[in-house]
Parts: C-alpha cells; structure tokens; sequence
C-alpha cells in the first residue's frame, strides 16, 4: 500500500532542534524531507534583570510567548518553585505543553487558536487593572500582545531570553533543488520566510514552488512577496498538523 507522502520531498526549514519529530512524521508518511534551518536560537548568556525579578514575587502573571521563551527562560531563571504562586500563561497548546514538561499543569492557555488574540480573548485577561506582568519571549516580536494588557490596565515589562538569526547557504539550497527538485516548502513563521528568501537573493525559482505555512498571516506574508499561488495553511504551525495539511494536499492533487 503507498504511503500518503510516497516520494515527496518536502523542505523543512525551521530551526534544527524543532525539526526531529517533523521530520520523523514526514518518514513514515513516505516523504523524504529535505532539512534545512534557515534559522539558529540561541539562548542569551545572562538572564535579564526583569526575569530575575520572577524570585522576589514582582509579577501577578508570567506570559511565555513560545516553547522556545519556556525552554530559554527555565534555563536561565533555574529556581521553578518561584514560579508556583505567579499566574502562568501561554501563547498556545504547544507553548503550554512545553511548560507541562516542566511540571507546570495550571497554564491558562486557549483552547484554540496559538496567536496572541486568541490568548487576550480569554476571560482571565480581561481586567487587568495595576496587574504585574511579565512577558517571556524572544529579541523580537509583535506588540499586539503587549500594547493589548496595557491598554487592559496592565503593567508589562518583557524578559528577551532568546535571540534568532538566519543561517544556510543559498547556493546548497539551489544545488540541493537542481539535484532532486524540490516539491514543497514548509514554513512555520514569517521570520523563516523572510530568512529564506534573504538566502535566494535574486532567485526566482522559489516562487514557482508550493508552500504549506502554519497560518493565515504568514500565508498573507507569503502573498505580499509574490508567492501567488498554490500557499497550503495548516491549522497551525503544530507538526501534526502541518502533515495534515500536507496529505490533505497531497490527496487534492491525485484525484
């Protein structure tokens, strides 16, 4: 019986320490993925004062933005127990499942949805009135999250506990692609688009592929750049669910 990725090669090009279990999914489905991180995350040496502050009890809430802000910021702070009588949040189930691994079961996270609106939706962030918090994340971002709590009655501060830079050679990526052509590009945020087409410089051929993206917004991104067609979103950037979105267009261009 043929596999429901039989023979696709399939970019990956998020960052090498999340690829593994996606990679491993794209296996067994049949695909041959091609890794190649077009993005490094690198925790900061010295934790940020704001951080450090978690241990004298200056927050009512914590906010970590992704599994990255868990793993960096956990790294950095090292005493969890401090933690216990802070509200937890989290941008997402993956985010929140990052922070389970840590012990952490009472994360107010959404149900749905990984963005920040879906998080600001919940009923717990509401009324913020002189409510302390921090937000954990990486050295960039968007501020709808931010600017939001405030506008709430708020006090925000942030903790940049990672930093991300691009990494790759576009002259492998083009070798790579003129050996065995590519059938399609992975891309999991906005940032690795970006990133992507940096590497390219003047490279066209990259249009012409398929992208499967993890939301609405990268793929409006994508739009923006000139990727005009054939743009597959996931219902997130979770592996599961970008496979899905894969088989699924994959199914969609065999019938």
């Amino acid at each position: 019986m043929q596999l429901p990725l039989q023979g696709l090669r399939v970019l990956v090009t998020r960052p090498a320490h999340q690829a593994g279990r996606f990679s491993e999914l794209l296996t067994a489905a049949g695909a041959l993925p091609q890794l190649f991180p077009v993005m490094a995350i690198e925790t900061v040496r010295t934790a940020p004062d704001s951080l450090l502050q978690i241990k004298q009890a200056a927050y009512n809430w914590v906010i970590f933005i992704s599994a990255n802000a868990v793993e960096s910021g956990l790294k950095l702070l090292s005493d969890y127990p401090c933690l216990e009588k802070i509200k937890i949040g989290a941008i997402g189930k993956q985010t929140a499942a990052a922070l389970g691994k840590y012990g952490f079961t009472q994360v107010i996270a959404p149900e749905a949805g990984f963005t920040s609106e879906d998080f600001l939706a919940l009923t717990a962030l509401q009324e913020l009135h002189n409510q302390h918090i921090l937000i954990v994340r990486g050295d960039a971002g968007r501020e709808v999250l931010a600017d939001t709590l405030r506008q709430r009655g708020a006090k925000v501060v942030y903790a940049k506990v990672y930093q991300r830079y691009s990494i790759g050679s576009g002259a492998k990526l083009k070798q790579v692609h003129a050996e065995q052509p590519l059938d399609i590009i992975c891309i999991t945020s906005t940032e690795i688009l970006q990133n992507l087409l940096q590497l390219l410089g003047t490279e066209t051929w990259i249009y012409q592929l398929p992208l499967v993206v993890g939301s609405e917004r990268i793929a409006a991104y994508a739009q923006q750049l000139g990727f005009n067609n054939r743009i597959i979103v996931a219902t997130s950037p979770a592996d599961d669910a970008m496979l899905a979105a894969l088989i699924e267009w994959r199914q969609d261009n065999e019938e």
